[in-house]
């Protein structure tokens, strides 16, 4: 009798390290939808994946609190000022060698549902091999914007663990452009770094059911 496919194991890294320069107030602490985007993007994982990492950076004592109730590995990267590239670095250290594959997620991706990160690792469990992540639009691969959510299998963790900058993990993705599996997701593409994008979450957050879909 042939043995059962083993289903592919995959953690997750909340990128939450930086210091909201330009928003003027710390992003994970925002709240939305009664909790805080902290909170939010931490759940999202945790209804996705085995394991869980959130990665802490600037004044990541306030932050503490907001996750006090759910199973996170909590990781302050002292060196969270050289960029984001330093946090996905820090994060793949603390991963088991179990784990087949990471999730990067942003703490700032506020339109994102757990719908949205349920379709993205099912089309990553069609091809494990691929790096999966979301794009804006449907445009051919060359001109669409992408970026997180992002998976990533084990064969690229020895790359992201040697990322320095600010650039996150597009490195990788320009160099290994040929391995990628794009997924047009519109709602990642909203974050939240200026006051004016702030204004919008909060005008959303009040309307009748604070529903993005």
């Amino acid at each position: 009798m042939p043995s059962k496919k083993k289903t592919p194991k995959l953690a997750a890294l909340v990128l939450a390290a930086g210091s909201s320069s330009r928003l003027g107030e710390m992003k994970q602490l925002v709240d939305y939808r009664g909790q805080s985007l902290l909170a939010r993007a931490c759940g999202l994982a945790i209804d996705s994946c085995e394991q869980v990492h959130c990665i802490l950076g600037f004044q990541a004592e306030r932050l503490l609190g907001e996750l006090a109730d759910k199973q996170v590995n909590i990781l302050v990267n002292a060196h969270w000022r050289s960029g984001m590239s330093s946090s996905i670095a820090a994060g793949i250290r603390q991963v088991s060698e179990d784990i087949d594959a990471v999730l990067i997620l942003l703490v700032d991706q506020w339109q994102l549902e757990a719908s949205h990160i349920k379709r993205l690792i099912e089309s990553w469990q069609k091809a494990p091999e691929t790096i999966t992540l979301a794009c804006k639009n449907a445009v051919g691969e060359n001109n669409a914007a992408m970026g997180p959510p992002v998976i990533f299998p084990r064969r690229y963790f020895a790359e992201l663990m040697e990322l320095t900058g600010e650039q996150g993990a597009r490195p990788l993705l320009r160099k290994h452009g040929r391995a990628l599996n794009l997924m047009v997701l519109p709602q990642a593409f909203t974050d939240l770094d200026t006051p004016e994008q702030l204004r919008q979450l909060r005008a959303i957050d009040k309307g009748p059911d604070g529903k993005t879909d």
